[in-house]
């Protein structure tokens, strides 16, 4: 089976909610719904968290974390997949062409994102370290073309300056420069 890429996840995600809402706005959906559909737990997890975190769905958190115990549509999700031109530049049917070699860069992302929360920085230090992480992932969830790439690599720089050894604290960092090498031709 081809791995799917993040984007397709979360597209997917959010069109089944939103058909679920049309048939019983009331009801919730288990991570079962979506893994019977061909979408892997490894990808389901950090597609609906970062759906969640863009308010698009509401996570009812169980007794197995990072995975959720059930899901919905939120008001905002309704909107965005409502709005198809909108909802196809977030989430496109298809990925990018440039997005092809960069499969692995969402997971990547995410697990840059759990490093940075349990690396050993506090304070001022800390709260910028998080706030690059995230401006970090928000640009790379726009779509290839629209990518700023002096932008992502200055950030990139900004991360790997904030902790002593980031080749320890944060080993994703390398990878996702390397990921990101061939969009430097």
């Amino acid at each position: 089976m081809n791995k799917l890429h993040l984007k397709s996840v979360r597209r997917m995600v959010l069109l089944r909610l939103y058909q679920e809402y049309l048939n019983d706005p009331l009801n919730m959906l288990e991570p079962q719904d979506f893994i019977s559909r061909g979408v892997s737990q490894q990808d389901l997890v950090p597609a609906a968290h970062y759906l969640n975190d863009r308010k698009l769905i509401e996570m009812l958190m169980g007794y197995t974390p990072p995975l959720f115990s059930s899901v919905r549509i939120t008001a905002m999700g309704i909107d965005l997949v409502e709005n198809h031109y909108l909802f196809n530049l977030q989430f496109p049917p298809e990925p990018e062409k440039l997005e092809d070699g960069l499969v692995a860069l969402p997971h990547l992302i995410e697990r840059l994102v759990e490093e940075a929360d349990l690396s050993p920085t506090n304070g001022i230090v800390r709260r910028r370290l998080l706030t690059d992480v995230q401006f970090l992932r928000d640009e790379i969830s726009r779509p290839v073309p629209y990518w700023r790439k002096e932008t992502i690599i200055s950030v990139l720089g900004w991360i790997e300056n904030a902790v002593l050894q980031p080749q320890d604290a944060l080993p994703s960092l390398q990878k996702i420069r390397d990921c990101l090498e061939p969009l430097d031709t």
